[in-house]
């Protein structure tokens, strides 16, 4: 909120920046530039990349070019969005990707390139608030694999999961055991999101989802389906309603 603050630079861990991006890109009012940077190399290794990219994140933070674009992330040169960024390498230096929405562009000599903007609602236009929030609703994500059954899904609800993120083969498939019980944590009230572990693509709503009741995933990986989900859940417990939600953030 302060006028002499043109941007801001958080510094974060690799493995979940994708998602505090991600949460922020929903929740921070202030159309000023929000970047996350980190490195994949640490200090002491040859050719350690965190320097670079802090400077970086620093001259993105401050570009008038910046504003109005939402939360970004950028690593080895590449300006990426908070929606479309994830992490697909657990140790090379160029892991975060953006497989669907691509990158939003380029850092060349400490300056920004754009090539593209977010289209999805963000920041200052999203309807969500936790200013007056302890907490948000428990959601978990059920991974599936060939074999699986609905056990974990049962004890997710028994445990008080609000919500749970399906994460399906292919587009949302699952065993017959496992749609079972999740159809049955929507007669209790759960919400449940159809989504899938393939990493990229589009969850759409078809008829075999809709009709037990589930929201669709839409182009969300199961971690930001999760951090929608959450924040959905403080507005409203309707499908129809968190589906729209899915369908614009």
């Amino acid at each position: 909120e302060s006028p002499s603050v043109d941007g801001i630079v958080i510094t974060h861990g690799t493995d979940t920046l994708e998602e505090t991006a991600y949460f922020l890109n929903l929740v921070t009012k202030s159309n000023k530039p929000v970047v996350l940077v980190a490195s994949m190399r640490p200090a002491t290794a040859l050719s350690a990349d965190g320097p670079l990219n802090l400077v970086n994140a620093v001259a993105l933070a401050a570009s008038k070019a910046a504003k109005d674009k939402g939360v970004m992330v950028v690593m080895n040169d590449q300006i990426s969005p908070a929606f479309g960024v994830t992490k697909t390498n657990s140790t090379n230096v160029a892991t975060f990707k953006c497989p669907d929405t691509g990158y939003m562009g380029y850092m060349q000599n400490n300056v920004p390139y754009f090539v593209s903007s977010p289209t999805k609602k963000h920041t200052v236009n999203t309807e969500f608030d936790i200013s007056k929030l302890d907490a948000l609703p428990r959601v978990e994500v059920n991974y599936v694999v060939l074999g699986s059954d609905g056990k974990l899904v049962d004890a997710m609800v028994k445990n008080g999961a609000k919500g749970i993120i399906n994460a399906g083969v292919g587009h949302a498939n699952m065993p017959n055991d496992v749609n079972k019980s999740l159809a049955e944590a929507v007669k209790q009230g759960v919400v449940v999101v159809a989504g899938s572990r393939v990493g990229s693509g589009m969850i759409t709503p078809l008829n075999k989802f809709t009709k037990e009741g589930y929201v669709t995933a839409m182009m969300h990986n199961p971690q930001k389906a999760r951090i929608l989900l959450m924040l959905a859940l403080t507005k409203t417990q309707d499908p129809k309603e968190i589906q729209r939600m899915f369908n614009e953030y």
